[in-house]
């Protein structure tokens, strides 16, 4: 049996593995091997590796980064404490193959070991543009020191074609597997929901994600963050269900002042970890996104519904019709874009630029082939 490696260092990254995973586990060629490390195992974070357990997967290894900074200069030293670990973790586990996914930071000391090792590795959604993050660095970086190369989409692609000087043999385009989620999952009803989370049935649902855009200073990101919530509070009618930002620099402060304002409004929530399930349920079931998470630009297209697309962290992306990009984040703009969408109260088409769901069979199979030969 071929032992893979999967890796997996946030929540929101968890949710776009979970089949793989599952498809490598049930696979009699493969045996599985996890490890776990970044903000999965931060308290401020919601030690959100027990998501995994919950879904009962055996983690193989844990590397605690420390991951609780709250300055560059400590995310840069956590960064150097998995780089010192990890090497001893993969002699450990001596797998044929690592597979990780993204733009995390926490994968470039992995990347870097695993090249050094001569482990072969598969980075899964390079070659996406994300122009207002670090994250296109991080995210071409990992690509140029990965082995092979799943990508969601064909400009992607292009992309990863161009970066690896025009030598497309190991790579392959597959479609996004977050995808997966919605031909797998039965996804809960908003009267389910509604009695899980009590939220109110009757009024709009607004979910909301706003992670920092890396490039800008936290005081501005706080700023941005403020006149989000300004609106929110205003619009006491609505029902805003905030999910958690990342573990980027800033995050914590961002999710201080997320709690802070959840107590003080009976309208608005804020959710440590949804998991995938009713994550994807309360896309489906809200009236709109906001914010500016991947998940308003790659799975709410698949549902047809509409999006407010926040400030350029998504920039360089493919947008469908649904997604109103506002460039700033003044209330408002915002508040002008919510009175539009109400106002219109437009139906959109689905789209499947990025899939169609399937992702992580399409990958089994290639990785039967690439292990084989």
């Amino acid at each position: 049996m071929k032992k893979i490696c999967v890796v997996t260092a946030a929540r929101s990254e968890y949710g776009l593995l979970k089949w793989l995973i599952h498809e490598i586990n049930q696979n009699k060629e493969f045996k599985l091997q996890i490890l776990v490390t970044g903000s999965h195992l931060s308290k401020e974070f919601g030690y959100t590796y027990k998501s995994l357990e919950e879904d009962n997967f055996t983690i193989d290894e844990k590397i605690d980064m420390l991951l609780s900074s709250e300055t560059k200069t400590g995310i840069a030293k956590s960064m150097g404490i998995l780089a010192y670990n990890i090497p001893e973790s993969l002699e450990r586990l001596h797998p044929d193959l690592v597979i990780y996914l993204g733009d995390r930071y926490e994968l470039l000391p992995i990347a870097n070991a695993c090249l050094i090792m001569d482990i072969p590795t598969a980075h899964i959604s390079g070659g996406d543009v994300t122009e207002g993050a670090i994250d296109d660095q991080v995210r071409n970086a990992i690509t140029t020191l990965s082995t092979y190369h799943f990508t969601g989409n064909p400009e992607s692609n292009s992309n990863v074609v161009k970066l690896l000087q025009g030598k497309g043999k190991n790579v392959f385009e597959v479609g996004e597997p977050g995808l997966d989620n919605f031909k797998r999952l039965n996804l809960i009803s908003r009267e389910e929901l509604s009695k899980k989370f009590e939220l109110p049935i009757s009024q709009k649902w607004f979910l909301l994600t706003y992670h920092q855009e890396t490039k800008l200073s936290l005081d501005e990101n706080l700023e941005r963050l403020q006149n989000i919530l300004n609106v929110a509070i205003n619009c006491s009618d609505d029902i805003f269900i905030f999910t958690k930002a990342n573990a980027d620099f800033g995050g914590i402060q961002i999710n201080r002042e997320l709690a802070r304002v959840s107590k003080k409004y009976e309208h608005i929530f804020l959710f440590d970890n949804l998991g995938q399930l009713n994550y994807l349920s309360m896309m489906k079931e809200a009236y709109c996104l906001v914010g500016n998470t991947s998940s308003g630009i790659v799975e709410a297209p698949y549902l047809g519904k509409p999006v407010i697309n926040i400030g350029k962290r998504q920039l360089g992306r493919y947008f469908h019709s649904n997604i109103t990009t506002i460039s700033g984040f003044s209330e408002k703009e915002l508040i002008a874009a919510l009175q539009k969408l109400k106002k219109e109260k437009q139906k959109f088409s689905l789209s499947t630029y990025y899939g169609e769901g399937g992702t992580s069979i399409k990958i089994i199979e290639i990785l039967k082939k690439i292990l084989n030969d």
